[in-house]
């Protein structure tokens, strides 16, 4: 997979005689890249909101596609056959150090720890699609991705939940794993020991037992495709 970053404001704005979208996109689009130039200026938006709108822009862009992808600031373009936009954590994260609240701060900075450079791949997650167990940052992650949901439960609810659901997929129920047996049982069993508590420690549980019997359905090493 690739991923480009789309560009200044001003360049996008330049950039309208693109390819056509339905009516529904290019309003999507629009509200967004109004609600971004109000904030900038200062006027009326929380950050959130045009991070909401942003998000609601990439999804009517990539439903309504007619053409080669669009660009939209502060999201990057993965993969040039499909268009898939996300939201690149280091724009956002400039605009929140530049008029954000601490929220804000705190939101785009653990984003930003999320993902890999390219703003697509989450770090334990590795872009030919298996998933690293033992990775240093998987603990880490749930840790600080909870935390901030439990401290700020009504701020960025939908990303909030998507990381905190992914995280917990990737423990609980993939099979993929980029390691060898012995790199996810290290894995299962340091996540079991740090959140015993966790909804899905349970299914962790059980599968470790799986993985030390020779019974589970995992695949190690795993190649995709």
């Amino acid at each position: 997979m690739r991923a480009r970053a789309t560009g200044l404001l001003g360049a996008v704005l330049l950039a309208v005689a693109g390819p056509a979208w339905g009516a529904g996109a290019e309003d999507a689009r629009a509200d967004y890249l109004r609600t971004l130039e109000r904030f900038e200026q200062g006027v009326g938006f929380s950050l959130e909101r045009v991070f909401d709108s942003g998000l609601a822009a990439a999804r009517a862009l990539r439903e309504g596609r007619e053409g080669p992808p669009a660009p939209l600031p502060g999201f990057l373009v993965n993969d040039e056959d499909v268009l898939d936009l996300r939201p690149d954590p280091r724009f956002f994260l400039a605009l929140a150090k530049r008029r954000g609240t601490d929220v804000d701060r705190e939101f785009f900075s653990l984003l930003g720890r999320t993902y890999a450079y390219d703003g697509v791949s989450r770090l334990y997650h590795a872009p030919g699609g298996c998933d690293a167990f033992d990775h240093p940052e998987l603990e880490p992650l749930y840790r600080n991705w909870t935390r901030f949901w439990a401290t700020h439960p009504r701020a960025y609810t939908e990303a909030v939940d998507q990381e905190v659901a992914a995280l917990e997929d990737t423990v609980a129920r993939s099979t993929c794993a980029c390691g060898d047996r012995e790199s996810v049982e290290a894995g299962l069993e340091r996540f079991l020991k740090s959140f015993p508590r966790s909804p899905v420690a349970p299914d962790v549980r059980a599968r470790l037992e799986q993985v030390r019997a020779g019974t589970s359905d995992f695949r190690f090493r795993c190649q995709p495709g």
